[in-house]
């Protein structure tokens, strides 16, 4: 039975509770960082098998993640992160059918966003008029809280109400919603797609671009962070699983693992998921509405094919089972002759219960559909991620359950990107509340 003393525990050693060691260890603090799995990177994360590097659900970035991008800079990977300066986003449809979202970027935010819907093909002028009245609905929340009666509708029922058509949001509202919150408009409330909808195209005209990793996720942040951590005195510690909390005189003291090793500390932070926190013991002071919070899975397929079949970097897929389809030959700058290609089903409650010959049925079945080359392509070696926990499920009354990052009781913070930091459950949520957690501390 092991002991040992240090200024802060840090539990989980994915983007949140790594972000949160950082900037603890910056500040000169001793820092442990406990994960329960044998390699970090927690719900983000990436491996290599079949001369695959396959990402755990490919991940898209935002230039308005301004607390990813401090993280990745303080770790010194930050070049790792290719942003784009052009914001475009391609859209292909059953018969190779294509249509294109791109926002001059000569035009102030969020003017540039509405010349981009403006020049949409596949919605009629008239459809296009609705507009108004999503951009009159959006200015009013642009910041503070977002009002209750929003948080109680879901995506589609407050896009319905503002007369935008099923045509228009199937487009592009749709893809949008599903790739930032990971989970379907007819579930998420709206109020995580305003969060992330006012922070891209009211902060500025970068806030709207988007940027993907050069490498693996796990290669983008969890060795650096690692080394960032260890190099001012901390330890990082795999396959050390929390059963439960140490509290003397109303203060969380330390943490105990599965195995029986105790570590005590001056503050506990919890980057754990509300799934798996509520399984460890922890004291009654800090149960609450947030166990009631539930998950979202994601569903990935990466594919080496013999030849190329797109030239977009991604591209949103319409009226299909999978979402989104990134082309990584081009985004890693690996020179193949033929291409990978990543493909996801965000909010996959449905596929997550397929077995992986369904799955990869699904997505080889959307992809001939959309691309007119990928019938010629033959799969070299794929790979069918399944993450049954990716994120937090963004349902109407979520984000009142949503404790604040930081908070908790004497000794303990929670954090992670399923506390309330005023953006939807996405890595800018984790290393965010990491932050903040660091901060109060």
């Amino acid at each position: 039975m092991g002991s040992e003393k240090t200024d802060a525990i840090v539990l989980g050693g994915g983007f949140a509770g790594l972000s949160c060691a950082v900037a603890l260890a910056e500040k000169g603090k001793k820092v442990l960082v406990l994960d329960k799995k044998p390699h970090l990177g927690g719900r983000a994360y990436s491996f290599r098998e079949n001369g695959l590097d396959i990402d755990n659900g490919q991940h898209l970035f935002m230039g308005c993640y301004f607390a990813t991008i401090k993280f990745l800079k303080t770790i010194g990977t930050h070049d790792k992160l290719d942003v784009y300066q052009d914001v475009v986003v391609d859209y292909a449809e059953a018969g190779g059918k294509r249509d294109r979202l791109a926002c001059p970027s000569w035009l102030p935010a969020p003017l540039h966003l509405a010349a981009g819907l403006l020049g949409l093909k596949g919605v009629s002028f008239r459809e296009k008029s609705a507009l108004l009245s999503f951009d009159r609905s959006l200015k009013s929340m642009k910041s503070g809280p977002i009002p209750e009666a929003v948080e109680k509708l879901t995506v589609r029922a407050w896009l319905t109400s503002l007369g935008l058509s099923a045509n228009f949001q199937t487009r592009f509202f749709d893809p949008a919603a599903i790739g930032i919150l990971n989970d379907s408009p007819d579930v998420a409330s709206a109020a995580g797609f305003v969060q992330a909808l006012r922070t891209m195209f009211f902060t500025g005209a970068e806030s709207s671009r988007f940027a993907l990793a050069k490498t693996g996720l796990s290669e983008l942040y969890t060795d650096a962070a690692r080394d960032f951590v260890e190099a001012r005195g901390g330890r990082v510690i795999s396959n050390a699983k929390a059963a439960g909390l140490i509290e003397r005189d109303g203060r969380v003291r330390g943490i105990v693992t599965d195995m029986d090793s105790r570590f005590e500390a001056g503050h506990v932070v919890s980057t754990l998921p509300p799934w798996d926190l509520k399984k460890i013991g922890i004291p009654s002071a800090l149960r609450g509405p947030w166990e009631d919070l539930k998950p979202a899975p994601i569903v990935g397929v990466t594919m080496k094919l013999d030849r190329p079949v797109m030239t977009e970097r991604f591209l949103g897929m319409l009226h299909t089972e999978t979402h989104w389809v990134f082309n990584k030959t081009l985004v890693h700058g690996t020179k193949e002759e033929g291409q990978t290609v990543a493909v996801v089903i965000s909010g996959a409650h449905k596929q997550i219960g397929y077995s992986p010959e369904k799955i990869m049925a699904a997505a080889t079945r959307d992809l001939a559909a959309c691309l007119p080359e990928f019938s010629k392509a033959k799969i070299l070696a794929s790979k069918v991620v399944k993450e049954p926990f990716a994120t937090l499920s963004p349902q109407p009354g979520s984000e009142a359950k949503r404790p604040e990052p930081g908070t908790g009781m004497p000794g303990f913070a929670f954090a992670g990107d399923w506390t309330r930091t005023g953006f939807p459950a996405t890595i800018e949520s984790a290393c965010l509340s990491g932050q903040i957690a660091a901060g109060r501390l």
